[in-house]
């Protein structure tokens, strides 16, 4: 009885290839594969900071990767087109790479410092899970 309790505890912290699921429910957002990283990004309202961006993850592979929101490529696109790089606001240096187990979800949400009204964000989810290639993402105000 008791391994069998051990086996159900360890199953529902874990996470399934391509099932969008983590352990507080579906992911939210628009869903994307890169690499080992099934990863949901979704807008959230913007802070007195700038936009904030929402992440639900998931590593479907069977060893360890890197999951790096420090080094993630994100712009803003301003009302007339163009576009402009976002730095992470992060005062007290906690946005770093992190090492994400085998088959493990994740969660972060974050905001980009901007000091103007930004109607759209995009983020190139490639530069997370530190793939060759990009993967843009853009996503309007709330």
């Amino acid at each position: 009885m008791r391994a069998l309790a051990l086996v159900f505890i360890t199953a529902g912290c874990g996470y399934r290839a391509g099932s969008f699921v983590g352990a507080h429910g579906p992911f939210v957002g628009f869903a994307s594969t890169v690499g080992c990283l099934d990863i949901a990004v979704s807008r959230e309202t913007d802070s007195a900071v700038g936009p904030v961006l929402a992440f639900d993850f998931g590593n479907r592979c069977a060893q360890p990767i890197v999951v790096d929101f420090e080094h993630a490529r994100v712009e803003a696109v301003t009302a007339d087109g163009q576009r402009v790089p976002l730095d992470p606001y992060d005062r007290d240096g906690d946005i770093v790479p992190e090492r994400l187990d085998a088959l493990l979800p994740g969660h972060e949400a974050i905001a980009y410092a901007a000091d103007h009204p930004v109607p759209q964000v995009c983020i190139d989810l490639a530069t997370i899970a530190h793939v060759a290639g990009t993967q843009w993402r853009c996503l309007v105000s709330r």
